[in-house]
């Protein structure tokens, strides 16, 4: 019985410690195109992406330290924009929200 218990916990502690390698983070390819257009234009200082988890779902905030409207550009994973109050309640989503990823900056490649 002992040797069953002791060869269990080796096979799950294997499982358990098997090398994971995290999930590479991304700009999504829908994104690309206002990213570029925005660092064209000269005016990408201050800017960054944000991708946070709510709802087992990924969301894209993109926001510009320079513009007055702190949650205007925000969209769903598959890149449509997030309409407040219809697709997603707003305070449950800065409530729920968690998992902050930096997935890019003004300067950064594409």
């Amino acid at each position: 019985m002992r040797k069953i218990i002791f060869i269990l916990l080796i096979v799950i502690a294997s499982v358990a410690c098997e090398d994971r390698e995290p999930e590479p983070i991304v700009v999504p390819n829908w994104l690309k195109p206002q990213l570029s257009e925005l660092e064209s234009s000269g005016n990408c200082v201050g800017c960054r992406v944000q991708r946070w988890t709510y709802n087992e779902e990924y969301f894209y905030h993109l926001y510009c330290d320079y513009w007055s409207c702190l949650d205007c550009v925000m969209f769903h994973y598959d890149g449509t924009p997030v309409e407040w109050g219809v697709t997603v309640d707003q305070a449950d989503f800065y409530d729920k929200r968690h998992r902050p990823k930096l997935i890019w900056e003004c300067g950064d490649e594409l």
